[in-house]
């Protein structure tokens, strides 16, 4: 049998109410050199029946003898995987027909890049879109100081080298942003890429790991942004970081605009005195955030105005950084 170029990879608990139009997104691929590697996190409900249904070679199903956990079944299942390249499709998303063909395209014509992802489309437990990830527009510098916020890679949406997989793997401690904390050590080494094409329905439901354990993740993104602002240098009081950390968790309600916007100033001169990221590239990534806050506040009806004062981000960033996420 010819080694598959790309390992798509689904972990499966009690997923059987999802698990049919995942595969099946998988199978309809246009590129069709994969394998299909799922692994079986200790199931009750009908999902390996579900699976067994489909007679395709392209299927590798193992089973966990006891439940592990989703990052320690992704990590077996980069250990199991014959693939160059490792595909993350959570066994409730669905994949448009030419996610792989496009992942391979940008490897094809990047060949330093460790990974790339695209856009999702949000979905709810009808498969109905409810809304979508933005586009990224902007050099690898704008690309990593938007992952100083927050994580702007989805499993689902996302293919990374093998190799580059195999040396840093998931990690414990940081579950369920686990994803985030693997993103940002990639980015901290390597080359990372972003396709403005739509490659995932990402499903939103009351069951999924976002909804379930919300406070866990923050504690994991704490960690994550504290390495990430250590590492490049930049210097903080715990007021800021707790402004910071509200982007991350994107928790508006009770931000400040005077305090977010000296916080804001701060890691603008930061950032231009150490050189750390290309200054223009960096202001950006500062209105995109500043963006997310005032579209959060028009959607709850909250008064913007105190966040366009004379003197608060200047309106050509707030209208180049409006332009990159349409």
């Amino acid at each position: 049998m010819q080694k598959p170029e790309v390992t798509v990879f689904m972990a499966v608990h009690n997923g059987e109410k999802f698990i049919s139009q995942a595969i099946e997104s998988v199978l309809q691929q246009t590129f069709k050199n994969f394998e299909l590697l799922i692994i079986d996190d200790g199931s009750i409900d009908n999902s390996i029946s579900i699976i067994k249904k489909y007679a395709d070679n392209r299927i590798r199903l193992l089973k966990n003898e006891n439940n592990l956990g989703l990052f320690r079944t992704r990590n077996k299942g980069i250990a199991e995987a014959q693939g160059k390249y490792f595909a993350t499709l959570d066994c409730d998303d669905i994949a448009v027909k030419k996610r792989l063909e496009l992942h391979l395209k940008y490897f094809y014509e990047n060949k330093d890049a460790a990974v790339n992802a695209g856009r999702i489309k949000y979905i709810n437990h009808l498969s109905k879109k409810t809304g979508t990830s933005a586009p990224i527009y902007g050099d690898e510098d704008y690309v990593k100081a938007l992952l100083l916020f927050t994580n702007i890679f989805i499993n689902s949406a996302t293919m990374i080298d093998m190799a580059v997989l195999k040396k840093l793997m998931y990690r414990e401690g940081f579950e369920p942003a686990e994803d985030y904390d693997l993103f940002e050590r990639i980015a901290a080494e390597y080359k990372i890429g972003v396709i403005n094409d739509f490659l995932s329905s990402y499903r939103v439901h009351s069951n999924n790991t976002s909804s379930i354990k919300r406070n866990s993740r923050k504690t994991g993104e704490r960690k994550i942004i504290e390495r990430q602002l250590n590492r490049y240098g930049f210097k903080y009081n715990n007021d800021e970081l707790n402004i910071h950390l509200k982007f991350t968790s994107a928790e508006f309600d009770e931000l400040n605009a005077n305090a977010c916007l000296l916080w804001f100033n701060n890691l603008a001169k930061q950032n231009s005195n150490k050189k750390i990221f290309n200054n223009h590239s960096f202001k950006m990534a500062l209105a995109r955030q500043w963006l997310r806050l005032c579209f959060y506040r028009l959607k709850t009806k909250h008064d913007i105005k105190p966040f366009f004062k004379k003197g608060m981000i200047k309106y050509s960033d707030l209208l180049n950084a409006f332009l990159k996420s349409i």
